[in-house]
């Protein structure tokens, strides 16, 4: 049952959202999640789980800020989680390699091993391809390999399964969920959100914050927000193993193997600028599964278990928007996060909350405003 007096409303039922409503919900807010499907089912679960590392020392750069701040409360959420609803959601400090095949590959990886060395995040440059056999002996492609580096803090999780232990967590909190459930409308009472409308009717709180991803600045429309938050498909395959085969992820520009413990093996993905459509293409699949086999030949003989297509919500700068939408003071976002939601979550849900709450925010939130995005609508 809906609550009489609802403390948030939350406008998206990702891991972003499911994150902040259950923050929210420890220190006894009564929460409201909406989504226009399942929660859970969106982006956020179609994604890798690749928790890349992050700065080890004090840094200046803000996404690197908050980068830092989630991953270190990964590991905790992932204890307190299971702890709370015996869900395990696969979070392991995996490492990961990082493959290069061409000269802008190269390239690129030397200018990270700059960031790497400025930031103290650990990393072994190997010097051929008899190191990189030596951890993964299945990868192939080593005749064209110019450079290798791994990275033994890369991290990842199974984001169905951390989801999953989200949405249980908030419903043991009294989080109410409203599935298959579409924002209409806002009403307003001069500086402040007076009410929103559904389709499953008008509820009424005393803050709301939008947390759609890609479909966020449709929301953020009618409140004069402009953000740029734009959908970028990616796509991707599930194989399986009979056991798994090696552990670290396996990189190569925007692609990815990522191993799980029980022999599956996700391969992702590309940045498709195609609109809304959630669809997979026999084309790009079939560029995948190449490239997938290309990297380890194992994989040409394993079960192809499904394939699907997510909508990651890019941003113009390539920062997430983070903080209280000009005019309303009742009203936040939290989006953009592109191809980082399920990384960035941990950290996302606790600034929030902390600048919610009126407390001081652990972050400067002001390169994450939304009136930045004023400058992309100008444009």
């Amino acid at each position: 049952m809906v609550p009489n007096s609802i403390d948030l409303f939350i406008c998206g039922g990702g891991v972003v959202g499911l994150s902040i409503a259950w923050q929210a919900s420890r220190i006894g807010w009564k929460v409201v999640v909406a989504d226009a499907r399942k929660i859970g089912m969106g982006a956020s679960w179609a994604g890798a789980g690749i928790l890349p590392p992050a700065a080890s020392i004090s840094i200046e750069d803000p996404l690197e800020k908050l980068r830092a701040l989630s991953n270190g409360l990964h590991p905790k959420w992932a204890r307190e989680l299971k702890s709370a609803t015996e869900i395990d959601n696969g979070f392991s400090e995996c490492g990961g390699i990082y493959l290069a095949r061409s000269n802008g590959e190269l390239a690129t990886l030397m200018a990270q091993q700059s960031w790497w060395t400025e930031f103290s995040i650990p990393f072994e440059r190997l010097k051929d391809a008899k190191a990189v056999h030596r951890i993964v002996p299945d990868v192939g492609l080593m005749s064209r390999l110019q450079a290798a580096w791994f990275l033994p803090t890369e991290s990842q999780l199974r984001n169905p399964r951390h989801l999953q232990a989200l949405k249980s967590v908030c419903e043991s909190n009294g989080v109410h969920f409203l599935e298959d459930t579409s924002i209409l409308d806002w009403e307003f009472a001069k500086d402040h959100l007076a009410g929103v409308i559904t389709s499953a009717g008008r509820f009424q709180a005393d803050r709301y914050i939008v947390t759609a991803g890609a479909w966020s600045q449709k929301l953020l429309q009618p409140l004069h927000a402009q953000t740029g938050v734009m959908p970028v498909r990616g796509q991707m395959i599930l194989y399986k193993l009979p056991s798994r085969r090696w552990s670290p992820i396996l990189n190569e520009g925007h692609r990815y193997l990522v191993p799980r413990d029980d022999g599956h093996v996700l391969a992702g993905s590309c940045e498709e600028e195609v609109g809304f459509l959630e669809t997979t293409t026999d084309e790009m699949i079939d560029q995948l599964h190449r490239w997938a086999v290309g990297v380890a030949p194992v994989l040409d003989s394993a079960e192809r278990v499904r394939t699907w297509a997510g909508l990651r919500p890019g941003s113009f700068d390539s920062l997430p928007y983070l903080g209280k939408i000009p005019r309303w003071d009742n009203a936040f976002v939290a989006t953009g996060h592109y191809r980082s939601g399920l990384q960035l979550s941990t950290g996302t849900a606790q600034v929030m909350l902390e600048l919610m709450s009126g407390s001081p925010t652990t972050i400067d939130l002001h390169p994450f405003q939304v009136a930045r995005g004023q400058a992309f609508g100008n444009r």
